[in-house]
């Protein structure tokens, strides 16, 4: 979890070059550097979000309860509360590790076959707790 060094007037979304808020995830830098740069708030929520949800519990060094049981989820015995289990486990670990972030709506895109193979894909709409106005939308794809 990232430590607060100053308040970020999130009303002020407009893309700036000095400013930077964080690191893109799985993103080259446009600048001729190793990270691509994030200078939105809005843009590095997004990120982060990203980062906590394709992240496994224990998988992080130091911090073994950062990440989302997504993946454990999928590779339970299947049951009719797979998409309610899913909610609930990323709606909780938001809770802890994003407090700044509502989830407004999960949307989940499988057949039976992407359950049989552990693969299922989420479409999450989210917006700032700050802000309720400002909204994003992710597409994730959680598989083996």
């Amino acid at each position: 979890m990232a430590i607060e060094l100053g308040k970020v007037n999130v009303t002020d979304l407009v893309e700036n070059d000095y400013k930077v808020l964080g690191i893109g995830i799985n993103q080259s830098s446009n600048n001729n550097g190793i990270f691509s740069t994030n200078y939105t708030t809005l843009t590095q929520a997004k990120n982060n979000l990203i980062n906590l949800i394709l992240t496994k519990k224990g998988e992080r060094l130091m911090q073994p309860d950062f990440g989302c049981d997504v993946w454990k989820i999928l590779f339970e015995p299947i049951d009719d509360n797979i998409e309610v289990s899913i909610e609930n486990s990323i709606i909780k670990a938001v809770s802890i590790w994003l407090p700044y972030l509502n989830i407004n709506e999960i949307i989940f895109d499988y057949d039976e076959n992407d359950i049989d193979t552990n693969r299922i894909a989420l479409d999450i709409k989210f917006s700032l707790t700050s802000n309720p106005a400002l909204s994003e939308s992710i597409q994730i794809n959680v598989e083996k």
